[in-house]
């Protein structure tokens, strides 16, 4: 790519994600080819502040401590803040935690305390366009709908994605067209993982066998996507505006007249959205299907969405509530109201 050109690129996702003319910016820096061209696009075409951030996963027998080395280097040479932590992620893990998990929690952690610490609203990660369709691959298989089809959002809250309308060599002709240097991972050229077998593996086969422009197909499959699902948010939202009233001490309540003649897709996209509002995990799309039914049948009776979350329904109100405030002692509300459905007429 000529400069002009992944500078109009660059520009353009910058505007789309509205970090533009933003004061400053955190960006997530791990050494490898993608965060490292961000970074360098970033320097080159961001006119506000920028802060590196590292996390030091202690991991690969020391090799993450000289990520960590490299990316405090890379920053001195670039003139750019880089702040830097460390944390053996192994020991970190919570029960249940995966060492990707963990990986995860804890790096979003120190790019949040580092955003908050600079007082600098945006942080950036350098996902790209492949990683968007490994994505859309790996949700795919594991039974997603058309949402999952989008693949990695351009932004969520104050996660912005500068290069994700770059293909992975575009980044790395890039840099080395500019003369700079990045760390690879080697773990990235392994199988042990289920996206590296899918960016090693089966993606290359299907180019190979199926169609070589296949990534292209599916980065316009991810737009379209995305363009249908915003338009089904957009009209889910509305919906709840119309329904939802305070009963506490529900997290979330909805008035359930009229909800049963509502469009079965419009329902499952309303609980898709207020799931989504109150932070909850993302329900499989048959136990989503299974809740717009018990919707739709009415009644009265309880759901559960997450460990300590459930969905209670009567003809008062539909309504999320933490399982301890629903009611003590042994009474179901398949056989009685609850207490908080009939605490007050609406």
């Amino acid at each position: 790519m000529e400069p002009a050109e992944y500078r109009k690129k660059f520009l353009e996702a910058a505007e789309r994600q509205g970090w533009r003319d933003a004061e400053g910016i955190v960006c997530a820096l791990s050494g490898g080819g993608d965060s490292v061209a961000m970074l360098w696009l970033m320097r080159k075409f961001f006119n506000g502040r920028i802060v590196a951030a590292h996390l030091d996963h202690c991991t690969r027998e020391g090799a993450s401590h000289d990520d960590a080395a490299f990316a405090a280097s890379l920053c001195a040479k670039l003139g750019i803040e880089c702040a830097l932590k460390a944390v053996d992620v192994r020991a970190a893990r919570t029960r249940g935690e995966s060492f990707e998990m963990a990986g995860r929690r804890v790096r979003y952690e120190h790019f949040n305390a580092v955003a908050e610490r600079y007082g600098i609203k945006f942080i950036a990660v350098a996902h790209n366009a492949n990683d968007v369709v490994e994505t859309q691959l790996l949700n795919l298989a594991r039974g997603s709908g058309i949402a999952g089809l989008r693949g990695i959002p351009e932004r969520r809250g104050n996660i912005v994605r500068p290069v994700i309308s770059f293909m992975r060599e575009e980044l790395r002709a890039i840099l080395k067209d500019n003369g700079v240097t990045w760390r690879e991972d080697y773990t990235n050229d392994e199988t042990d993982y289920t996206r590296n077998k899918i960016r090693n593996t089966l993606i290359p086969w299907i180019k190979e066998n199926l169609n070589e422009g296949f990534e292209r197909v599916m980065l316009g499959l991810a737009k379209q996507a995305c363009d249908e699902t915003e338009e089904r948010i957009s009209a889910a939202r509305a919906e709840i505006a119309k329904a939802a009233f305070a009963l506490p001490p529900a997290l979330a309540s909805w008035r359930t007249e009229g909800l049963a003649a509502l469009p079965k897709l419009t329902l499952a996209e309303m609980l898709r959205a207020q799931g989504a509002e109150l932070s909850l995990p993302a329900l499989p799309r048959a136990r989503t299907e299974e809740l717009v039914s018990l919707i739709r049948r009415g009644g009265a009776w309880r759901f559960q969405w997450a460990r300590d979350i459930e969905v209670c329904y009567s003809s008062r109100g539909v309504g999320w509530l933490h399982r301890a405030d629903i009611r003590s002692g042994k009474n179901s509300c398949e056989k009685k109201i609850p207490w908080w459905a009939r605490a007050r007429e609406i």
